[in-house]
């Protein structure tokens, strides 16, 4: 795998003092499926001018190539147009270069560089490390990769009469791996494809499409599961107690005031991601106007299914708290999801009293999102169940912040 790394680095670094850009959209070549069953001499990628992770197929699946092994289908064009000898004078050399480039619309010669992947740019299949032409398909294999790599971390990192460093940054490595992929797939929600076509070219798309509603509600159940759900977080207390930090300290390195785990903290931080991306004035823009961009007679995601939608996922605990035997200890509401919930509904109630700059369509949802929320929650605290303490004062509080919230006096800027 080093050495299939090194390789890759080397032509990609070569391909930059070609002139080569990066391209992001690259990594899209295959599906994880297909890769498994490329030829040796076949490139996994349509160029090497992508970062792309390496490639580890998930449990029972069949491991191909770690990192591509050649210079793909991209490259091979992209240095065609700009080396290949010409003849004819300038027009003719003009004519030669427009059929060259009127190829762009072939599979595997898509192009999308460093100003086209922000945290703000609408498609989703141009990011930096992520592999194969599907980020869900991608994020449940690494999903499986790291709940495989996870079970018996600490015996297989940690050699006798080691510290327990590395147990701690193995483990920060699988967590980021999981969420990394993750946010990849969150992308799907409210995106847009962006294509590089120009009219008449054969086989041409729109410059825009916005993503398939199915394919974005595929996204939201798979972030559901495994990030807004505390399952894929349920590691065991002997491989918490032994993420230990590094004792050496000299320049460049950081050092933990607290020392041991920050777990809620850290899994938290995911989760809070995830929601930002989600919550962003951008993202809430561009789902509203997608209504428009998506004929009436089509489906669509709209923002009022994601709100719903997360609400469903968020709080899913208050349509199943019945006759249970709960404790301090097994509460009702394990509390990783009690801090979820409480991020979630500081995000609803500041949409929802238009502290921000999404569409007025968005906080009125967000507004009434809540009113059906209270109501579930004053249910669940009317129901003649013995709540643990944690979870009792969690439902009190969050019904408590929703009245004051509901009975805010707006400030509007015009009548």
């Amino acid at each position: 795998m080093i050495m299939e790394g090194l390789k890759e680095v080397a032509m990609h670094e070569v391909g930059h003092t070609l002139g080569l850009r990066h391209n992001f959209v690259a990594s899209k070549m295959y599906s994880l499926e297909e890769m498994g069953e490329l030829d040796e001499d076949e490139a996994t990628l349509a160029s090497v001018m992508d970062y792309a992770p390496p490639h580890i197929a998930g449990p029972g699946k069949k491991q191909g190539k770690f990192y591509t092994q050649t210079i793909g289908k991209y490259d091979v064009w992209a240095i065609t147009y700009g080396y290949k000898p010409l003849s004819g004078g300038t027009d003719g050399e003009k004519k030669e270069l427009a059929k060259i480039a009127s190829r762009s619309t072939e599979h595997g010669l898509a192009f999308s560089t460093d100003e086209d992947t922000t945290s703000m740019s609408p498609d989703p299949d141009s990011n930096r490390f992520d592999f194969g032409k599907d980020a869900i398909e991608f994020a449940t294999n690494q999903a499986a990769v790291v709940k495989e790599a996870m079970d018996g971390l600490a015996d297989r990192v940690v050699e006798d009469g080691d510290d327990y460093s590395r147990v701690r940054q193995a483990f920060n490595s699988l967590l980021n791996t999981h969420g990394q992929a993750m946010y990849f797939a969150s992308r799907y929600i409210g995106g847009v494809h962006v294509n590089r076509t120009h009219k008449g070219q054969e086989d041409a798309k729109a410059p825009f499409e916005v993503v398939d509603a199915e394919k974005q509600r595929a996204a939201m159940k798979l972030v559901s599961e495994q990030v807004f759900s505390d399952e894929p977080f349920q590691f065991s207390p002997e491989l918490y107690n032994k993420l230990a930090p590094s004792h050496w300290n000299h320049w460049g390195t950081s050092f933990s005031v607290r020392g041991d785990f920050p777990i809620h903290d850290t899994i938290s931080q995911w989760q809070s991601t995830i929601l930002s991306r989600l919550f962003s004035s951008i993202t809430l823009e561009r789902m509203h106007d997608a209504e428009l961009k998506v004929p009436a007679d089509q489906d669509a995601f709209t923002t009022a299914e994601m709100f719903g939608t997360l609400t469903d996922s968020i709080f899913s605990e208050l349509d199943s708290m019945d006759d249970g035997e709960y404790s301090n200890r097994s509460p009702a509401i394990s509390s990783l999801r009690r801090n979820l919930q409480r991020d979630y509904l500081q995000r609803l109630s500041t949409l929802a009293m238009g502290n921000g700059f999404a569409p007025q369509d968005c906080q009125t949802i967000a507004y009434a999102e809540l009113i059906d929320l209270q109501e579930k929650l004053e249910e669940a605290l009317d129901k003649e169940v013995e709540f643990d303490a944690y979870t009792r004062a969690h439902l009190l509080e969050s019904s408590r912040r929703i009245k004051k919230v509901l009975d805010a006096e707006l400030t509007l800027s015009r009548p």
